[in-house]
């Protein structure tokens, strides 16, 4: 799979999630809070930008958490 494939898997997980724990682990992992956003949409758009500067094994790490 694709990295980006997994960003946007990542991206909609957390955003369709956001009080579960693995959307609250990856949150805290980029030191994003949830409550500074005000809707979903914004969430997904920073935490996209956060993670397509990480590294494959970063976005590995959180699609496993994921899935």
């Amino acid at each position: 799979m694709k990295k980006e494939e997994k960003i946007n898997e990542i991206v909609h997980f957390v955003t369709s999630n956001p009080d579960s724990t693995a959307s609250r682990a990856i949150l805290r992992r980029y030191y994003l809070n949830n409550n500074l956003y005000e809707t979903s949409k914004e969430l997904g758009i920073h935490l996209k930008e956060v993670l397509q500067e990480k590294d494959p094994d970063e976005i590995d790490f959180c699609f496993y958490l994921v899935k």
